[in-house]
């Protein structure tokens, strides 16, 4: 019984992972608004509602996260120290995440900067991880003084980095600059807004 749904399993895999190569391969070489889901499906060798049964729209198609990406921000998350420095731990575990996988951020940026209404749908898929990211914040100061509302506080910040960094980012300045505006704006935040000012004058 083990083996059989096991193998249930690896072929929703590939029939998600199927899909998800026939949209991507599609939207590249015609753009967001020139497929529709019905040439995905035909493209991915099966039938619209079969594809509705694994995307809920083209959107999601494009957007959703790989249904392994949960195991891979567990594993990120396991890897910092028990006694790291909260803000430290969700920088290297957000930055790890989000920001090595230039094929997928190269897509969606593109996809937004194209059809812009798209945002939306692109925040909303992230949610997963946000709420990954929330839960683990959670378990980690259980037992702790730390305060909720200050945890929170933090986390919320976090992902305004991420966001402000995205917006800024565009496809064309590869992944390396994605990752450094993340970085940057975690040292500025981590280290308090109070001081910044206004950048020095440049003398002539």
């Amino acid at each position: 019984m083990t083996q059989v749904v096991g193998l249930r399993a690896a072929k929703k895999l590939e029939t998600w992972r199927a899909l998800r190569a026939a949209a991507v391969e599609l939207v590249t070489a015609r753009g967001y608004d020139g497929v529709c889901v019905e040439e995905i499906a035909s493209a991915a060798n099966v039938s619209k509602s079969t594809l509705f049964n694994y995307f809920d729209s083209k959107e999601s198609l494009l957007l959703d996260p790989d249904p392994e990406d949960p195991a891979r921000w567990r594993a990120r998350a396991a890897d910092r120290p028990d006694d790291e420095p909260l803000w430290d731990s969700l920088r290297e575990i957000i930055v790890g995440c989000v920001g090595p996988d230039e094929p997928k951020l190269l897509l969606r940026k593109s996809i937004i900067v194209t059809s812009p209404a798209t945002l939306e749908s692109a925040w909303a898929a992230s949610e997963p991880f946000r709420s990954f990211i929330r839960e683990w914040a959670a378990d980690r100061i259980t037992g702790t003084d730390d305060d909720v509302f200050q945890v929170a506080l933090v986390v919320n910040t976090a992902f305004a980095v991420v966001h402000t960094a995205y917006r800024a980012w565009q496809p064309d300045d590869g992944a390396d600059r994605f990752q450094g505006l993340l970085r940057t704006g975690f040292d500025v935040a981590g280290a308090g807004f109070a001081k910044l000012g206004p950048p020095p004058s440049v003398e002539g």
